[in-house]
């Protein structure tokens, strides 16, 4: 079985949402195990928004637990995709492993997924661009995993 892991942050946004949408577009396939993992080692929770719109799109993300990177995670996955550039240092730094950003594998340009407090300076007391923000994100990420479910068995070699 080959593994794919996503990393984040916080494994409640971007890695969680590309997770989901790969399982989904891989249409119940068994020979790979697609999960995901933050960097930052805390208590992150699902925000009510982020989950709302996932179950929205036909996503129930209410029983997803976070998980922290650790050398086990990435030493057992065959392609671990960063979902910003900030990640891609982090493993590469931390772990020794050259990996591509989520555009990349997707075929896209690389670019960063940049998280709300990157994108929305005022993310505090700006819950309107917080929301178009997280919405925007999640309907690119899961637009795009069709297309890296399709790209998965060159990238898997």
């Amino acid at each position: 079985m080959k593994r794919v892991l996503f990393v984040c942050t916080g494994n409640i946004f971007r890695s969680l949402t590309a997770e989901r949408g790969l399982c989904h577009a891989l249409q119940g396939r068994t020979d790979i195990h697609v999960s995901s993992a933050g960097t930052a080692d805390f208590p992150h929770v699902v925000a009510p928004g982020v989950r709302e719109y996932l179950l929205s799109r036909g996503f129930d993300v209410s029983s997803h637990r976070r998980r922290t990177l650790t050398d086990a995670i990435v030493n057992e996955s065959h392609l671990v995709i960063a979902m910003s550039i900030d990640h891609r240092a982090y493993i590469r730094s931390r772990f020794g492993r050259a990996v591509p950003l989520f555009l990349e594998a997707c075929g896209e340009p690389g670019d960063a997924l940049p998280d709300i407090e990157e994108a929305v300076l005022d993310w505090q007391t700006n819950p309107a661009a917080v929301a178009a923000h997280m919405r925007a994100t999640i309907d690119r990420i899961l637009g795009l995993t069709p297309i890296l479910a399709r790209r998965l068995e060159a990238l898997l070699v």
